[in-house]
């Protein structure tokens, strides 16, 4: 688990990218309300509409069919005004959520190693796909790093420089 620490850039460039997810997800929300509140105005003129033809009307089968129907745009309205006031708060604001990110992601071992129990298991959980193998012979056996710690060792092995000599094969 000590040798799980991507590099400043890679942990940086990381970073970012979950900066720019948070603002997607917060743009996403906001449409998401808009069409939630342009769906209740329609409903709205569709309930009014309905509402004057039952003032104009004087057949009892009609009324009452309009009735219905202006109970079943009130029920969609009452769903759509629940889901409105279903705000999604986050936890925590996005400096600490970053915050406490890079300080696993730039060291698992020192948060698991200063844990309680339940810390560890959770620490082991994140950074490792699958559960720890272990052979009664050769004890642990290697583990597989989770997607995070995977990425970040396929991106530092990928970024290497041209070496001086090119990458042909040298012919000396």
């Amino acid at each position: 688990m000590s040798a799980l620490k991507p590099s400043k850039q890679i942990l940086d460039i990381a970073m970012s990218m979950l900066k720019d997810a948070w603002d997607q997800r917060g743009d996403q929300a906001k449409q998401a309300k808009a069409e939630i509140k342009r769906q209740h105005k329609e409903l709205d003129k569709q309930q009014d509409t309905l509402v004057e033809r039952m003032v104009e009307t004087s057949n009892p089968k009609v009324m009452a069919a309009l009735e219905n129907k202006i109970a079943k745009l009130e029920e969609g309205k009452i769903l759509l005004t629940d889901k409105l006031s279903q705000n999604v708060k986050s936890k925590g604001t996005l400096g600490e959520i970053i915050e406490l990110l890079r300080n696993y992601l730039a060291n698992p071992w020192n948060i698991y190693e200063s844990g309680t129990l339940e810390v560890r298991k959770t620490i082991q959980k994140t950074a490792f796909a699958a559960p720890l193998a272990y052979d009664r012979e050769n004890g642990y056996r290697t583990p597989q790093a989770s997607v995070i710690f995977e990425f970040f060792e396929k991106i530092t092995s990928k970024c290497e420089m041209v070496p001086p000599h090119g990458l042909e094969p040298r012919t000396y």
